[in-house]
């Protein structure tokens, strides 16, 4: 399958589960050793991007992703229904699973754009950025795992909150763990793209 056909394949995966919804969602493949992105938005055809371009709008916010995260194979700006109602929260969602700490590591508070260097630094892969999910990958399944897993894990947390309930986090031991790994992951999935190469796929955990 080509990059073309797996970005598709993604959209529709994405739309089925109800994340990728309107005119602002988007989605996009970094295409390692050539300099360029393959962008889809909604309602649009998917095109190619140079990532210094410095186009404005939703090109330019997904070319920013890859330029200051190296490990970024695949990137989202979603509208999911109990992300947007987390954000609505403005808290950031404690990592209570650890799944969520192992892959989606540090979310942060509902942010805008001019917060994304200070977000990105932190090395977490999906949170609220200026109304819509953001949910990166290092590969293409692994952003859609990402998106999935911080979606269910809005729901239980926004339903929790609202329903009086107390969330506790996964024990600093474990968030300590999965953190090393993630960053390893990170690590050698930047290695890979800085090559020209696809990152490779993660197991489960």
């Amino acid at each position: 399958m080509n990059m073309h056909d797996e970005l598709l394949q993604a959209a529709t995966r994405l739309a089925a589960k109800g994340l990728f919804n309107d005119g602002g969602d988007s989605l996009s493949l970094l295409l390692p050793g050539t300099g360029r992105m393959l962008l889809l938005v909604h309602g649009q055809a998917p095109r190619e991007v140079e990532l210094d371009h410095g186009e404005d709008g939703i090109a330019g916010l997904h070319a920013r992703l890859y330029r200051q995260r190296g490990d970024v194979g695949a990137a989202a700006l979603l509208s999911p229904r109990w992300s947007l109602q987390l954000a609505a929260l403005n808290e950031a969602m404690p990592a209570a699973v650890d799944e969520q700490a192992r892959h989606i590591g540090r979310s942060w508070a509902p942010a805008g754009i001019e917060q994304l260097p200070a977000l990105l630094a932190g090395g977490g892969n999906a949170g609220p950025l200026a109304g819509r999910l953001l949910a990166l990958g290092v590969t293409r399944n692994r952003m859609l795992f990402n998106a999935e897993l911080f979606e269910k894990c809005a729901m239980a947390y926004v339903l929790a909150r609202l329903g009086g309930g107390r969330v506790k986090k996964v024990p600093w031991w474990v968030r300590l763990i999965a953190g090393r790994r993630l960053r390893k992951d990170q690590a050698r999935a930047a290695a890979s793209h800085a090559a020209g190469q696809q990152a490779a796929e993660l197991g489960a955990y």
